[in-house]
């Protein structure tokens, strides 16, 4: 059976119960489409804790493919829930009901730990060079991706990797993200060196 889910311009497309195996020849899903195929590298999300924040990070990784090898692998003991290629298409890597392995050791604006307990991660497929862009398509899958889980999760935050990472400076995706191009969502963003570390 396969269902759609639209929302503003974003079709996610999910055969059967979503998830897929790494195709083989590999081809991006394409823009504003979405394949699921299921990171083994998550688990199950700590009782008493409400979704309400979104971490933005960079793959570093230069490809979709590349990325999405990367979270196939148990060994990497790394995953996030979407992935998004630098041509607006989509992989979605584990639920975003389950915990993916994206943080690490993180503190949020508000001083709570373990980010990953409460979040969603969503990785945006760029070098982090300073130089590698971020196309509009790209912008356009990851504001489509926001609305959707602004109706279905109380999100009360969008922070960068860089913002949480603890020991500050351990990681700095995503650098020169156009954090302006999401303003119109309404919600409070966190990027760039906490307060409490300046």
């Amino acid at each position: 059976m396969t269902s759609f889910l639209i929302c503003s311009s974003l079709a996610i497309m999910l055969q059967g119960d979503g998830k897929s195996p790494m195709p083989s020849p590999w081809k991006n899903p394409g823009y504003m489409k979405l394949v699921w195929i299921q990171s083994p590298n998550f688990g199950v999300r700590p009782d008493g804790y409400e979704i309400d924040t979104v971490v933005i990070h960079s793959t570093v990784i230069p490809t979709l493919e590349k990325t999405t090898e990367a979270f196939q692998r148990v060994a990497s003991q790394v995953s996030s829930h979407f992935t998004i290629g630098q041509d607006g298409s989509i992989v979605q890597n584990v639920s975003t009901f389950d915990r993916a392995w994206h943080a690490g050791v993180s503190t949020d604006h508000f001083g709570r730990q373990n980010v990953n307990h409460f979040s969603v991660g969503i990785e945006l497929v760029n070098l982090n060079d300073g130089k590698d862009p971020y196309p509009q398509a790209q912008i356009d899958a990851l504001h489509a991706i926001l609305v959707v889980l602004k109706r279905r999760f109380p999100i009360k935050q969008l922070t960068s990797h860089e913002y949480i990472a603890k020991p500050f400076g351990r990681k700095n995706d995503p650098t020169i993200f156009p954090w302006e191009k999401l303003k119109d969502l309404g919600l409070p963003m966190y990027f760039g060196k906490p307060e409490n570390e300046k």
